[in-house]
């Protein structure tokens, strides 16, 4: 299964649970036996270093795990690729409860923050529809302080902190949170459920424009893209307007499938291997014929700024925002004997007109930015407080 995904690296302020633009071709177990050759020389000087430590180290704060996941992580690093990343264990099993149909949990994701005193918290991203976070009153950039009466740092890690959240349906965690929108601090009691991935989202804005919000490619994006598509036309649409600000990619197939909706019969993408081999995907002549434009920013990765990319190759879109960041890797996620994963960029991939966006990303027909302050406290502003989405909107009257 191909995939248009990668990981957020983490950052000095913490470690990111969320799904950041790569290209994911699928995830394969791989074992390494006997290593010569390069791998014989890392393994023998991480040898040697495991022994020099076990000798002479004084300190006594780590585990196996640790020294593991610590080596992986710079060996990934090492590659010199931003796209190429190691998820932990931990942060493996939670990208693919993401990227599933349905999923146990709370619904939200989290940041790990620290404190002006140097204590940390559990800082939300983004709280799925439906979910049971979102039916409990949790909402974006509140901040997670305790845990099941716990605090953050009582855990040890952010990984420890995270699963202390997660466990099975029907469970309760007890949260202690300090509230964005009230600025109040509250406990609330969540009960874990099974909840529906929602990643598209549509309403119908004013002068008949069919506004479409595409959170992020998986499974079942396209499924409800297209949905969302036959709701905008039935309830009249004139013109859409796809929104695609902060989605950090997603499924290979997901994208082909939203694309073909729109596209007229040609290539939609190609991606070609180490060993030079290409692969294509193309669209039928089936396509919806009505004016567009697409919203992206900075942090429109991957198959978010490609679907700009190539509807504004087609012509058929006016792409209104920010330049994006202009990634054309794919990645390939390889399972190892740890539990954890290591992603990495296999393939180069080419939009209609055979061009990568490497270090070129999309330059939006219409540049328009969002202020800091907007940026900070993007999911709570309205539409008319919203720069871009207003652009858009007159890009669509006229």
């Amino acid at each position: 299964m191909k995939r248009m995904v990668s990981l957020r690296r983490a950052v000095a302020a913490g470690a990111v649970a969320t799904i950041a633009g790569g290209l994911l071709t699928g995830t394969v177990a791989y074992h390494v036996v006997h290593p010569s050759g390069r791998a014989g020389e890392i393994y023998d000087v991480l040898r040697q270093a495991d022994s020099i430590s076990q000798h002479y180290f004084v300190g006594e704060d780590y585990t196996t795990d640790d020294l593991i996941n610590g080596a992986l992580t710079g060996y990934a690093q090492g590659l010199g690729d931003r796209w190429t990343s190691y998820m932990t264990p931990e942060y493996y099993q939670s990208y693919q409860e993401s990227s599933a149909d349905s999923t146990v949990g709370i619904g939200v994701t989290v940041s790990y923050l620290e404190n002006d005193d140097g204590t940390h918290y559990l800082y939300v991203n983004t709280v799925a529809a439906d979910s049971p976070a979102q039916k409990a009153g949790i909402g974006y950039y509140d901040k997670i302080t305790s845990i099941n009466g716990k605090s953050i740092d009582d855990f040890g890690s952010y990984e420890k902190a995270v699963a202390a959240v997660r466990g099975k349906a029907g469970g309760v965690v007890e949260l202690g949170l300090h509230q964005y929108a009230t600025d109040q601090d509250v406990t609330l009691s969540v009960t874990r459920a099974e909840y529906e991935q929602i990643h598209v989202t549509s309403r119908m804005l004013d002068n008949h424009i069919g506004y479409i919000r595409i959170e992020k490619f998986a499974d079942n994006t396209d499924e409800q893209f297209n949905a969302a598509v036959k709701e905008m036309q039935k309830q009249g649409a004139t013109s859409l307007l796809f929104d695609l600000r902060n989605n950090p990619g997603g499924q290979l197939t997901a994208l082909v499938n939203c694309l073909d909706t729109l596209l007229p019969e040609g290539k939609i993408i190609s991606l070609k291997d180490k060993a030079g081999k290409t692969e294509e995907y193309t669209s039928d002549a089936s396509e919806v014929d009505l004016p567009m434009a697409v919203l992206v920013n900075a942090d429109s990765y991957s198959a978010a700024e490609f679907f700009a990319a190539a509807l504004q190759e087609y012509g058929k879109a006016t792409i209104v925002g920010e330049k994006t960041v202009g990634k054309g890797y794919s990645q390939q996620g390889f399972e190892l004997s740890n539990g954890g994963c290591l992603n990495i960029s296999t393939h180069c991939y080419y939009t209609p007109k055979g061009i990568s966006l490497i270090g070129k990303g999309v330059t939006p027909d219409k540049q328009v930015d969002l202020s800091d302050e907007k940026k900070e406290h993007f999911y709570v502003l309205s539409d008319s407080e919203d720069d871009q989405l207003q652009a858009a909107i007159s890009v669509l009257e006229k």
